[in-house]
């Protein structure tokens, strides 16, 4: 029978039991069907996976006996932070998803002068069911940590979310020169900053703030691609330049 993980935030553990409440509980008793004496693997997103028994229910609380605990160390890849423009409807849920899949460490939703997407006071209400996908996809991908979401930031506002990167690149549709390959020809920093604007393009005046704050225009060569499949082709290529030695 397969064991299932599941998220839990901010995870405390006193004498090898842990108490789950909230949508974990939830999630474990009402869609997994899980009781006393089921198996259950919980992750806490910071990269350990607690081996556990289902030792009782009482009324909305679940009592965890932790049997082991695994701590998948950190990945010797590039960590990547993904500046992206929202895009309207399900295709931006599904740029989350995959995107975590794809190993993002940090997604930053970044609003541009073209970025048609609205959102209704800070955008709360998006970043917690982009949270929620990136939890599910995280669990589902076998992945040990989560992403975070940041909330979202006009394009000036990345500077305070981007600070670790030594290696920054913004896609860029009039760029002719300069490929990922280039890039990734020289030694890469641990942080690599991807940012990717909107369908109706990057504003001169924004990519100028861009190359003044140290990031490199960049082509993915005359072919079009849609607003979501952009990041992934990036982020596949990080992947693929980290995946070495």
């Amino acid at each position: 029978m397969e064991i299932r993980r599941v998220f839990v935030d901010k995870l405390k553990m006193k004498n090898g039991m842990v108490l789950v409440t909230g949508p974990a509980y939830k999630y474990v008793t009402g869609i997994l069907r899980k009781g006393p004496g089921d198996r259950i693997d919980i992750i806490d997103g910071k990269g350990y996976l607690y081996r556990s028994t289902i030792q009782g229910i009482k009324g909305r609380e679940l009592y965890l006996q932790v049997l082991d605990v695994v701590h998948k160390p950190q990945e010797k890849r590039s960590r990547v932070i993904l500046c992206v423009s929202p895009i309207k409807g399900p295709r931006m849920d599904w740029l989350i998803e995959k995107a975590t899949e794809l190993g993002a460490e940090k997604i930053v939703p970044v609003i541009f002068r073209r970025t048609l997407i609205k959102f209704s006071g800070d955008g709360a209400d998006k970043t917690e069911r982009w949270k929620r996908i990136s939890i599910e996809a995280s669990r589902q991908s076998g992945r040990f940590t989560i992403p975070e979401i940041a909330d979202p930031v006009p394009l000036r506002g990345i500077a305070d979310e981007i600070k670790d990167a030594g290696t920054r690149i913004v896609l860029y549709e009039k760029e002719r020169d300069t490929t990922l390959k280039g890039v990734f020809g020289t030694k890469t920093q641990e942080v690599i900053c991807v940012v990717i604007g909107p369908e109706g393009g990057i504003e001169e005046t924004e990519i100028e703030w861009l190359k003044e704050n140290g990031f490199a225009p960049c082509t993915l060569g005359e072919n079009i691609l849609r607003a979501e499949t952009t990041p992934l082709v990036v982020l596949s290529v990080i992947l693929y330049e980290s995946a070495g030695p």
